[in-house]
């Protein structure tokens, strides 16, 4: 397990993870774009949003992007961490609050 305070594409391509959680809430570059490079970068690792933007199409817009999994800050411990089983599992996960 590695945790980055800074998000280099190229470093994650070399750590190739399996499950990547990120937080693009206050990245300083747009942050669909981001995640299509780390998709292209990391095309097999499951790529879990951490994100509190609960705006309509937000969700579409970043699996689309290429996120597998999107997680609301406004879970608790034990969704967060089915969510991110379920997306290990199934390859895909959508935290029901951004249905609502």
């Amino acid at each position: 397990m590695a945790t980055l305070a800074r998000l280099d594409v190229t470093e994650l391509g070399k750590l190739a993870p399996d499950l990547l959680v990120c937080d693009v809430d206050a990245v300083d570059v747009d942050s669909l774009e981001l995640l299509r490079r780390i998709r292209f970068v990391l095309p097999t690792c499951v790529i879990a949003v951490y994100t509190g933007i609960m705006e309509p199409g937000w969700c579409l817009s970043c699996h689309l992007a290429g996120a597998n999994c999107l997680l609301s800050k406004d879970s608790d411990e034990q969704t967060l961490s089915a969510g991110v089983r379920g997306a290990l599992i199934t390859g895909c996960y959508t935290d029901p609050r951004f249905a609502a």
